[in-house]
């Protein structure tokens, strides 16, 4: 597997700034050097916890091919088992893009957190989902019908599940607060945290085609618990945010549907206008607040 590096000094005299970008990994942190090559090196040490796991690895370097820096590969490699340095080509194009991309973040510091609230919907068949985040940012998704699932209850889960899973892919960096009003879901999501793999009744024998589907959500969600905490809302009861998520859940249904009435190049509008009424109440309250 190949990796990029990129490392940048900061304004701070010897301080650097570094970050590893692979398939499987993603690092970055900051570290004291004298040099460019000083703190490439330095940053290889500083990630290579999380580099042992999947070695072997390959750390593409982007410096010039009389750079003193190849000198030294061979120490490196012995230095980290598993790890060798090899320079830049063409085809390490996308990984070096998505290198910077994330040194860009890692510099611009941390977001701040925000409240999400997710929600599904079901019927006949038809999936929709729909989230909505504090400062208006949202999204919505369906599905068509599947023959294969005939309980409603599976339906209605697995579009809660779909919910929480494209809001944290959607919203990176951010810690999140996810509110559902889903206590199956819920308690789904508190046992694959606690490490145990279970899944919706009936998933692995009746509906295992959608098995790797919900394996993907369970993997997404565990890599990225430490930067989110759920909580459990009563729906239905003039919570904004959970009105707004249920909102767009059903829109998204509606419209696989064929019941909602609007065209495809409508439907962003609509849910941007669901968006705005109901994160309002929740930005008000921030800004009170500070």
């Amino acid at each position: 597997m190949r990796c990029f590096i990129v490392v940048k000094e900061r304004s701070d005299a010897e301080s650097w700034d570094w970050v590893l970008v692979g398939p499987e990994v993603s690092s970055a942190g900051s570290l004291g050097a004298r040099g460019t090559e000083d703190a490439i090196i330095a940053a290889v040490g500083a990630a290579y916890d999380s580099l042992v796991e999947i070695a072997p690895v390959q750390i593409v370097v982007a410096l010039p091919s009389n750079s003193r820096f190849w000198m030294l590969t061979d120490e490196i490699a012995d230095a980290y088992p598993g790890v060798t340095v090899v320079p830049f080509v063409e085809e390490d194009a996308d990984i070096r893009a998505a290198a910077v991309e994330a040194m860009a973040l890692h510099r611009a510091g941390p977001l701040p957190p925000l409240v999400v609230a997710t929600d599904g919907s079901a019927h006949r068949g038809f999936i929709g989902w729909g989230w909505l985040a504090g400062d208006g940012q949202h999204g919505f998704g369906r599905q068509v019908p599947n023959a294969r699932i005939r309980d409603p209850h599976s339906l209605v889960v697995l579009a809660e599940l779909q919910a929480i899973a494209e809001a944290v892919r959607a919203l990176p960096r951010r810690t999140l607060t996810i509110r559902t009003d889903s206590r199956v879901a819920l308690a789904l999501i508190e046992d694959w945290l606690r490490g145990e793999e279970s899944m919706p009744k009936g998933y692995e024998t009746e509906h295992r085609a959608e098995l790797a589907g919900l394996t993907r959500m369970h993997d997404d969600l565990c890599r990225e618990s430490e930067r989110l905490s759920f909580e459990w809302v009563r729906g239905h009861v003039g919570e904004a945010l959970n009105e707004g998520a249920d909102s767009l859940a059903k829109l998204a249904r509606r419209f696989a549907e064929g019941t909602w009435g609007l065209t495809a190049d409508e439907i962003p509008g609509r849910a941007q206008a669901i968006a705005e009424t109901f994160a309002a109440p929740m930005a008000s309250g921030t800004a009170s607040a500070g």
